[in-house]
C-alpha cells in the first residue's frame, strides 16, 4: 500500500507552505519499517508531530539550538557572494551625486538579465527578478537613465521585464507583499529612505518600528530589501564610517550590510565603495575602499585598486605625519613597496595616491622627487577582484 504524505498532509491541513518542509525523510523510522508492511495511522500521527512543529515555528514560538546545528550552515546564503546576503535589510549610502542610484539600478540589471557577476564577484539570483522602488526619479527619467546605461551593457530589452519599477509609494508595504507574493523576487531596492520614512529621524524607536516592518517583509518573501540613504554633509571630508549615516543610529545598526559610495578626491571618474558594516565579514574586508571607475554611460568598473579608508579623508594631522614618514623614507632609498610596508599601507599604490592628495590639496609638488613609475602604479589595474 502507497500513500502520498505530501498529499495526506495536504488533504489533513491544507498548508502549502509547511506541506514543503515535510519529506520521506523527516517521518520518524517507527512509522515506516522497511522490515515490516506502512502503517498509515503510524503515518499520520508522526505527520501531525511534523505539522504541529512546524505551526509552532511559524506562530514565532523557540526553536532549540540542536534544530539550528543540525541545519549544517557553514555560510551564509548571498544574492552577490561573498557579501550581500540573500535575505534581510542592507544600505548603501553617501553624499549628493555619488551614483548611489545608478550602482543599484546597475546590480539590478545585472541580476535580472542573467549576468554571473556583478563587478567581479558571483551572482547567485535564484528567481532572476528585482524590484526597484522610485521615489526621486519618474518613468521618463528612469526610461532615459536605463537606456544610457544599457549602451554599456547590451541587453535585449525582453531580458528586462523581470525588473519591475514603482513610482508610487502610497501602502508601500502592501504592494510590495502582492508583488512579492505573485512572483518572487531576490531583491526589492529603495531609493530613497528618507523619503518614505517621513518621520523624525532622530526617534530611535520609530526607526526601528518603520524598519521592522521591511525586515519582518524580506523574511517572509525571503528576499533581500537594500535601502539608499544619505550621508550627512559633516562627514564628507573624514574617513568612510556607518556612523556617516543621517539619523538615528538605528537605521545602520538594522542593516547586516551598510555600504558608503564616494567620490575619489583627485579624480572625478572615481569612485569609492567602502564597506563600512558586514555583519558577517572579516574586518580586512572594512578597512579599504573597492576603487571603481564610473563611465560615461552610468555603468561602474572594478579597477583591482584598494584604498584605505584613511587615504580618502581630506587632509590632517594623522594624514600629514605618514605623509612625512614617506618622505623620509624615499630619502633614505626604500623603494615604495618596502614603504608601504613600514607605514602600514597594503600595497605601493596606496603610497603612490597619499603622495598625490598632498600634491592636490595642499598645492605643492609633493612628489616632484618621486620614481617615475608611481603614477602608473597608482592608477595600474591589478586585476584583484572587487568582493561585492
Amino acid at each position: 500500500m502507497s500513500v502520498n504524505l505530501k498529499k495526506l498532509f495536504s488533504e489533513r491541513e491544507g498548508n502549502a507552505e509547511i506541506q514543503s518542509e515535510i519529506t520521506s525523510e523527516s517521518i520518524m523510522p517507527d512509522a515506516v519499517n522497511t522490515n515490516s508492511s506502512i502503517n498509515p495511522v503510524a503515518i499520520v500521527a508522526d505527520v501531525a508531530k511534523h505539522v504541529e512543529k512546524a505551526a509552532e515555528l511559524k506562530q514565532g514560538k523557540s526553536i532549540s539550538a540542536m534544530d539550528l546545528l543540525n541545519r549544517r550552515i557553514e555560510n551564509i546564503p548571498c544574492l552577490v557572494d561573498p557579501f550581500l546576503q540573500k535575505v534581510g535589510l542592507a544600505c548603501i549610502a553617501g553624499s549628493s551625486d555619488t551614483g548611489k542610484s545608478s550602482l543599484l539600478r546597475y546590480l539590478c540589471m545585472c541580476i535580472v538579465s542573467g549576468e554571473t557577476d556583478f563587478l567581479g564577484f558571483n551572482i547567485q539570483a535564484k528567481h532572476k527578478r528585482a524590484i526597484y522602488v522610485s521615489t526621486e526619479d519618474d518613468e521618463t527619467a528612469i526610461a532615459y537613465l536605463l537606456n544610457k546605461q544599457n549602451r554599456d551593457m547590451q541587453v535585449e530589452p525582453s531580458m528586462t521585464q523581470e525588473l519591475r519599477f514603482i513610482f508610487d509609494t502610497d501602502n508601500l508595504l502592501q504592494t510590495l507583499d502582492k508583488l512579492l507574493s505573485e512572483s518572487p523576487a531576490d531583491i526589492v531596492c529603495i531609493d530613497a529612505f528618507t523619503d518614505l520614512y517621513g518621520r523624525s529621524m532622530n526617534e530611535s524607536n520609530q526607526v526601528r518600528t518603520f524598519l521592522n516592518e521591511y525586515s519582518q517583509l524580506a523574511q517572509k518573501h525571503q528576499c533581500l530589501i537594500m535601502f539608499l540613504h544619505h550621508c550627512g554633509k559633516r562627514t564628507e571630508d573624514g574617513e568612510p564610517s556607518k556612523h556617516n549615516l543621517l539619523g538615528s543610529q538605528a537605521i545602520e545598526a538594522k542593516m547586516r550590510l551598510v555600504m558608503e559610495l564616494r567620490n575619489d578626491i583627485t579624480d572625478t571618474d572615481l569612485k569609492h565603495l567602502c564597506i563600512v558594516k558586514g555583519n558577517y565579514l572579516p574586518a580586512e574586508y572594512k578597512k579599504e575602499s573597492y576603487q571603481l571607475r564610473f563611465t560615461e554611460n552610468m555603468t561602474f568598473v572594478n579597477t583591482g585598486v584598494r584604498v584605505p579608508f584613511e587615504n580618502l579623508a581630506k587632509i590632517d594631522d594623522a594624514g600629514l605625519k605618514k605623509y612625512e614618514m614617506i618622505k623620509m623614507y624615499q630619502e633614505q632609498g626604500y623603494s615604495l613597496r618596502d614603504i608601504a610596508e613600514k607605514v602600514g599601507f597594503k600595497n605601493h599604490s596606496s603610497v603612490s595616491r597619499l603622495l598625490k592628495v598632498y600634491e592636490n590639496c595642499v598645492g605643492a609638488s609633493l612628489v616632484q622627487d618621486a620614481p617615475k613609475s608611481t603614477d602608473t602604479a597608482q592608477h595600474q589595474e591589478t586585476g584583484e577582484k572587487l568582493p561585492f
